[in-house]
């Protein structure tokens, strides 16, 4: 089995998911911080200056007292005796006027050379600034430039180098998509093959790129214009019988019929079709032998010796048993041999073809076109089991269409690219009938466009659900109250009290006085006695009414609103409802940020 080529992860270009710009955030350092000096001598003598102040008053008084006290001493005592108060005084005089102007002229000069030193502080300060404000500003420029160097588009594929499935989206959509898969692909050495059975040209834009860059290319429109193609060429004629039995039963899926025997009836008839090539034309002539339906006089393009081996394959009692399988292969062959040719068609057998494009032209009738649809898709099937797609390179095979093949064919060309080592990718149209039963049989799934409202609650359904947290309830309430109560009360009293007294009262006072300069002593003094009597008696009435009221309203209003934890879709139904033809949603179990929303657009590859 061949290996597959590894891609780097940076190959996977699928389309362009969108990140916006970066918000330019600049890390930096802290400002600078003007360097103050501190004042701390001039504090001091700040608080010197408000003590000396707060003492300047019990000071003045002190040295008054001082100034009289020598005055007194100088002239009652001794005037060398008055020197000491004298010096007291002179001393308090200068703590109470000297000592604070002493204290103001140093506070005045410190507080100029802290004012010459803080501008000199100040100018450093500016410069500092400058030269942050500077470097914050490169700073900046250079950020920008790095963000404006980035895209807000970047590039999105998937993770996974397996089976990728595509839902929904119109023919535009798959334009886009296999022009940018395609381009991303073919760029990283990977080889293509592009079964197109839409009859839309989905493969025509990655064509028309491939073209004008000189990759070798094999393209084919089945049936040409000409009708001259053959698509059995290189065929040998055991791979002629798989492909085309299987390929009229895929055309008619209500027969039930053994499809062993198909494919046993149409080998038997290729292998007596001994001259090349093999045609669909002279398939049909075969059959018609095998019918009775030709002479030898009209076998056309056959052999005599080939019209002899014909006539004797089969007894007359096996014809007739298979008479109506006979027509039926016989029918289906002669609508292909109407619309097929002798021309070689490609046969896989060059290695270094970049992209193969096989297509359905758009002028056929249904009936013919779902014959072709399903002999191409068998005949790819063959080739690929015969390892014809080999060579170096990450091979891809891609079948946009595919909702008109059925769900096991599907699964069975699956398994077949898996063991040849050949990556799938299938484009379903449409999230119903068997498409339904692959979804998730890949690695890889992408959305595009689902108009159908089942359809897109399917692919939300497989797209996974989240837990959120949501409003679910609003509450408003208003309230009013008033209250009134009224009281009265009355009170009355009646109070008297009687009160005797009998007082003696006697008294002595002295006074003595002593003279200041000369000592002599002067005594006098005076006493008195007395008696009292006293009554008193009273008496009172008191009465006291009142009467009060109150009265009180008020008014509440009260909101709330409640929240709910629900599990809900991480993407609604809607959301891939509307999606734009070239947007996708993607779904990679091996990538930790899906589901991705991208836009394949070619438009947004400059951007």
């Amino acid at each position: 089995m061949v290996e597959p080529a590894v891609v780097t992860r940076e190959a996977e270009q699928w389309g362009w998911e969108y990140r916006g710009r970066e918000v330019v955030v600049v890390e930096q350092r802290d400002p600078p911080v003007p360097a103050v000096p501190p004042p701390s001598v001039l504090a001091t003598l700040e608080s010197k200056r408000a003590n000396a102040a707060r003492m300047r008053s019990a000071l003045t008084w002190t040295t008054v007292s001082a100034i009289v006290a020598t005055g007194a001493v100088g002239v009652v005592v001794h005037p060398l005796v008055a020197l000491v108060p004298a010096a007291v005084a002179t001393g308090l005089g200068w703590l109470c006027w000297g000592r604070p102007e002493m204290l103001r002229r140093s506070a005045v000069k410190e507080h100029q050379l802290w004012l010459a030193r803080c501008v000199t502080a100040m100018a450093g300060f500016e410069r500092d600034v400058q030269a942050w404000q500077q470097e914050l500003s490169d700073r900046e420029q250079a950020k920008s430039q790095q963000v404006s160097a980035v895209r807000p588009w970047v590039p999105v594929g998937p993770v996974t180098k397996e089976r990728v499935d595509l839902y929904g989206g119109t023919a535009a959509g798959w334009r886009a998509a296999l022009l940018a898969m395609g381009r991303s692909l073919m760029s990283a050495g990977g080889r293509l093959v592009v079964l197109d059975l839409t009859q839309d040209s989905v493969a025509e834009p990655l064509h028309r790129l491939a073209s004008e860059h000189g990759a070798p290319i094999r393209a084919a429109v089945v049936p040409d214009e000409a009708r001259t193609l053959n698509p059995l060429t290189g065929l040998s004629p055991d791979e002629i019988g798989v492909a085309v039995a299987e390929g009229l039963r895929a055309a008619e899926p209500e027969q039930t019929e053994s499809r062993g025997v198909d494919t046993a009836l149409v080998q038997q008839v290729v292998e007596c079709l001994t001259d090349a090539p093999i045609t669909f034309t002279r398939l049909h002539m075969a059959f018609q032998v095998l019918l009775r339906q030709l002479t030898p006089d009209q076998r056309g393009e056959l052999t005599k010796a080939e019209y002899a081996k014909l006539s004797d394959l089969l007894s007359e009692s096996a014809r007739r048993a298979a008479e109506a399988r006979l027509f039926r292969l016989a029918a289906g062959v002669q609508r292909l041999s109407a619309v097929t040719g002798d021309s070689e068609m490609d046969t896989w057998d060059e290695d270094d073809i970049s992209l193969r494009v096989f297509e359905l032209s758009h002028r056929e009738p249904e009936l013919t076109v779902s014959l072709l649809r399903h002999l191409l898709f068998q005949i790819t099937m063959v080739r690929i089991q015969r390892g014809r797609l080999s060579g170096r390179g990450e091979r891809i095979v891609v079948i946009a269409g595919a909702d008109a093949v059925a769900r096991p064919e599907l699964e069975r060309f699956d398994s077949t690219c898996r063991r040849s080592g050949i990556r799938l990718v299938l484009l379903f149209a449409h999230l119903r009938d068997g498409a339904v039963e692959l979804l998730g049989g890949g690695d890889a799934v992408l959305f595009m466009r689902l108009g159908n409202a089942k359809e897109a609650e399917q692919a939300a359904t497989f797209i996974g659900r989240q837990h959120r947290l949501v409003a679910s309830q609003f509450t408003y309430s208003h309230g009013t109250n008033t209250s009134t109560s009224t009281s009265d009360s009355t009170t009355r009293g009646n109070s008297s009290s009687t009160s005797d007294s009998v007082g003696v009262q006697t008294s002595d006072s002295r006074q003595a006085t002593f003279g200041l300069l000369f000592s002599r002593r002067h005594r006098s003094g005076s006493k008195s006695s007395g008696e009292q009597y006293s009554s008193s008696t009273t008496g009172g009435t008191s009465w006291s009414e009142a009467t009060s009221s109150s009265a009180s309203s008020g008014t509440t209003e009260s909101a709330s609103i409640g929240y709910q934890r629900t599990y809900e879709y991480s993407v609604e139904p809607t959301v891939l409802q509307g999606l734009s033809p070239t947007a996708f949603v993607m779904v990679d179990p091996l990538d930790p940020a899906s589901p991705r929303l991208g836009d394949c657009d070619p438009r947004l590859g400059p951007l």
